[in-house]
């Protein structure tokens, strides 16, 4: 697959999350925003790791795709 498609996707689907957000503002935002900021934080050293072992770029974006996919979830059942 291209490298560009999976890459559009999680910037659409990271819009998608922002939107959301401002949808939920003043809903017990603190602690969600909190749990996003810790996951990405998260996925950056799984990013960092990837990159160390020499994995693929792709692997990356898939794991922040999850991570996105689960605020989506997350921010419409709240």
């Amino acid at each position: 697959m291209l490298f560009w498609f999976p890459a559009m996707t999680l910037m659409v689907e990271t819009m998608r999350v922002m939107h959301l957000q401002m949808i939920a503002l003043g809903k017990g935002t603190s602690d969600e925003m909190f749990l996003m900021v810790t996951e990405k934080l998260d996925a950056m050293e799984q990013a960092k790791a990837i990159v160390i072992r020499g994995g693929d770029p792709s692997l990356i974006i898939d794991n922040y795709r999850k991570i996105i996919a689960a605020n989506i979830a997350r921010l419409l059942d709240a």
